[in-house]
């Protein structure tokens, strides 16, 4: 059975991706949603909410905004984001702690056909609610490239970081390679290489940690709000699936 259910969503993937110009298809989140969460419940809510542009200029860098406003006896533990129609659906999960209860929250994804993205929030007592946009884009998780192209991993790990104006905002030199580009040279898929953590600490406690599936865009970059009470000293970690990690710290 689950074969089945596996052999049409793959189905409903294939028609999806082959359609010029086609719109967002809402068949396949009821897969996605019995794939990912089962039976559980899942309420549309108004103070969980992503937004994106209606149509991308580019497949490989589509930004999305995700925005919480903190309710009475609701924490939320996680963020899924999630877009129906792509490869591998789960594009990155978000831990949130006491601090990052009020987020504004942006980051870039890749989009391989016209999708709804979603973000799923579970809160402390197991509870889901969810926003959703529909996205006009293409072409961004696959396609030929160059692998050697030094420009791809000059600086690599490289992480900057900015803060300013009540906002932490970082990029990590990487090419997240995600397993489904092909090389322009001889033809083979480039094998996934990509920034699987990335995690924010201030003073020593957690504010953030994020983790990236192949459907995060390159250059790994990310947006949120962040008002310190005191100063002190923000560390960003990343690590790869190479087994790599980078480290940058900035005293605001």
């Amino acid at each position: 059975m689950n074969f089945i259910k596996q052999f049409l969503i793959f189905a409903i993937f294939a028609a999806t991706s082959v359609i010029a110009n086609a719109d967002a298809n809402p068949d396949v989140w009821p897969f996605l949603k019995e794939r990912m969460f089962k039976n559980k419940v899942i309420n549309e809510v108004d103070f969980l909410k992503i937004d994106g542009p209606k149509r991308a200029s580019s497949g490989a860098q589509v930004p999305v905004n995700i925005k919480i406003t903190k309710q009475p006896n609701v924490e939320i533990k996680k963020l899924i984001l999630i877009i129906d129609s792509n490869p591998d659906q789960k594009a990155a999960t978000y831990h949130l702690t006491r601090k990052t209860q009020e987020l504004d929250l942006s980051t870039r994804i890749r989009m391989e056909t016209d999708s709804f993205v979603r973000v799923v929030g579970e809160d402390s007592e197991g509870k889901l609610y969810m926003s959703k946009v529909a996205i006009r884009a293409s072409g961004g998780c696959s396609g030929y490239m160059n692998s050697q192209d030094p420009k791809l991993t000059k600086d690599l790990g490289k992480i900057l970081v900015k803060a300013k104006k009540d906002y932490l905002t970082t990029r990590i030199k990487h090419p997240n390679f995600n397993g489904l580009q092909k090389d322009s040279i001889n033809g083979w898929f480039v094998p996934e290489w990509i920034v699987t953590q990335v995690r924010y600490d201030f003073n020593g406690e957690s504010l953030l940690v994020a983790e990236n599936g192949i459907s995060m865009s390159q250059d790994p970059y990310l947006k949120f709000n962040f008002s310190p009470d005191e100063t002190g000293t923000v560390t960003v970690s990343a690590t790869d699936t190479k087994g790599s990690i980078w480290l940058k710290t900035k005293s605001i």
